[in-house]
């Protein structure tokens, strides 16, 4: 495989359009419409290989799982060690619990919306 890398703004911006051409303008990730919103090059912050043409939202949400996931836990965990693995164990865990649900209800969720009671944030002491 050769490598290359972009070096001017006119390489980064035809390599965006191209991709987000070759994706048909949809985000791989929401499956959103790319068009006239702000398109993201995401890339890899390991190797700096570039991914895909992803949605600014998709991109920001995807920087603070992984930060959440492997910058938040100790090295020991498996968050740290395989990020992939611990979000594939998220979404089997996910998906097991909306298949076969508790049937006990949380004390902060409000039964008549149907939705999360908002958090109350604690006062900061001066």
């Amino acid at each position: 495989m050769t490598v290359r890398q972009l070096k001017t703004k006119d390489e980064i911006a035809n390599y965006r359009r191209g991709k987000a051409i070759a994706q048909k303008y949809k985000c791989p990730i929401c499956k959103g419409n790319l068009s006239g919103r702000k398109i993201t090059l995401d890339h890899c912050h390991d190797t700096g290989n570039i991914r895909s043409a992803i949605c600014d939202s998709c991109n920001m949400s995807e920087g603070k799982v992984k930060a959440g996931i492997k910058y938040m836990t100790p090295v020991t965990s498996l968050g740290y060690k395989d990020p992939i693995q611990w979000l594939k164990n998220l979404v089997k865990y996910l998906e097991h619990h909306r298949d076969k649900p508790s049937g006990v209800i949380h004390p902060t969720f409000d039964l008549k919306t149907g939705k999360q009671k908002p958090t109350k944030r604690r006062k900061k002491r001066s």
